[in-house]
């Protein structure tokens, strides 16, 4: 007897093969043939298997502007080497921070040079970093997410050079708000009416003029470059809120004062969601946040929601963001980790924004110092645990110093992985 072994065929495909079988039929019995050679014709046709659906994963690598550049300057083949070892870690998605204090590290529109770039704020290095580092990473099938610090727009207590092309946001907000005893209406004050300046000098989230200065940056920024994503950090108010003028001149007492500063905070965030992400098909929008959203177990920490006023989970069950990274990880590293971020705390954390979730991304942060790679693998695992779309490591500095891209792809990444799709912006 014939024998077929069919996988599901079109028509024409097996009416082919029922002739084939036909012929070979009528040719046994037409022809006399040695009897060893009258043996059953088996027909075999490969079968049809069903593709195999790639693992999606958020692998982020934050890349800030101290991981690349220094005072002195910067140079381009540091941008290849930064995505040379991203694409063989495994990496997926790269933050690249463009905008630290209100400048540029691509060619300017309405901010100017990074003084990181040549030791001069406003100089032209001669190339374009976010440019360069596009062209690099899409060719290595990496998304490119650009990386703004949203509040912060100078370094320290002096103010930036006034006579730079573009002009510094800085002028800008003097120009608009003005100063009281000397001091900058438009910045971020302490309740003792000074300044904040510790580490960065930040714009009030209450001021509109700010704003529209930072949505007009995004807005020129991805209509020119081909960015799959944007990134916000530092979208908070200093530890205790801001006490400017401008903020005590807007103020609705309809709201408790810390209410009030929120509904600031989460109104940028909102205006980015609508206003800049129609301008690119397929934009992401992601924020790095505190890592302590409420201080549920009574460690006794800051909390983003009542010390900084950003209430991040809101912005995911209000749905204008895509993902948040709770940035779970210390300042310093101990061998082994016996840190406030230890691994157990970690989970917790990470476990806790997954909860509250509203079906949006959480992405959790994972340090890159510690001084052994099974600090990192422990939460990355758990990260997949707690069932996240992903994580993102801080940053590119940390591994390079500590050699951890091998381990990254011969371990927890020697699986390829695709970006998960967000398939709520329809």
């Amino acid at each position: 007897m014939k024998k077929f072994f069919l996988s599901p065929l079109s028509l024409p495909v097996i009416a082919s093969l029922l002739l084939i079988t036909l012929l070979i039929t009528t040719t046994q019995t037409s022809a006399p043939v040695a009897a060893e050679s009258q043996a059953s014709y088996a027909v075999y046709l490969p079968m049809m298997s069903k593709p195999v659906e790639p693992l999606q994963e958020f692998r982020g690598l934050w890349v800030s502007r101290f991981d690349w550049t220094t005072f002195a300057g910067a140079e381009p083949e540091k941008i290849d080497e930064v995505v040379e070892n991203a694409a063989a870690a495994g990496f997926n998605v790269i933050f690249f921070q463009v905008r630290g204090e209100a400048d540029a590290f691509y060619t300017p529109g309405l901010e100017p040079w990074s003084r990181r770039l040549t030791g001069t704020l406003g100089q032209d290095p001669g190339w374009d970093p976010l440019a360069r580092l596009i062209e690099k990473a899409h060719a290595a099938n990496i998304e490119v997410h650009a990386y703004v610090n949203v509040y912060p727009i100078w370094a320290g207590c002096t103010p930036p050079p006034a006579d730079t092309s573009p002009q510094h946001v800085y002028h800008t907000l003097y120009e608009a708000h003005g100063t009281t005893d000397g001091k900058l209406n438009g910045l971020q004050w302490t309740s003792g009416g000074d300044v904040f300046c510790a580490a960065y000098q930040r714009a009030t989230p209450s001021s509109i003029v700010y704003d529209d200065h930072f949505l007009a940056v995004l807005r020129d920024l991805v209509t020119r470059y081909e960015v799959d994503g944007i990134h916000l950090d530092h979208i908070r108010t200093e530890r205790g809120g801001t006490f400017d003028p401008v903020s005590s001149a807007q103020y609705d007492n309809n709201y408790t004062y810390s209410d009030w500063l929120r509904r600031q905070v989460n109104g940028t965030v909102y205006k980015v969601y609508t206003e800049i992400l129609p301008l690119r098909e397929g934009l992401w929008l992601s924020a790095a946040v505190w890592p302590i959203y409420v201080d549920y177990w009574g460690w006794g920490y800051n909390q983003g929601y009542h010390d900084y006023h950003q209430d991040s989970k809101s912005w995911l069950a209000d749905g204008y963001i895509d993902s948040i990274s709770p940035m779970i990880y210390p300042a310093t590293f101990n061998c082994p980790d016996n840190s406030v971020w230890n691994q157990s705390r970690w989970q917790t954390l990470a476990q806790d924004f997954q909860a509250g979730n509203s079906g949006r991304y959480v992405i959790p942060g994972i340090a890159t110092g510690y001084c052994s790679f099974d600090e990192i693998e422990a939460r990355i695992e758990m990260a997949r645990s707690a069932g996240t779309a992903g994580h993102a490591l801080f940053s590119y500095g940390g591994l390079y110093d500590n050699g951890y891209f091998d381990d990254l792809a011969n371990g927890p990444y020697s699986e390829p992985a695709v970006v998960p799709e967000v398939t709520w912006h329809d």
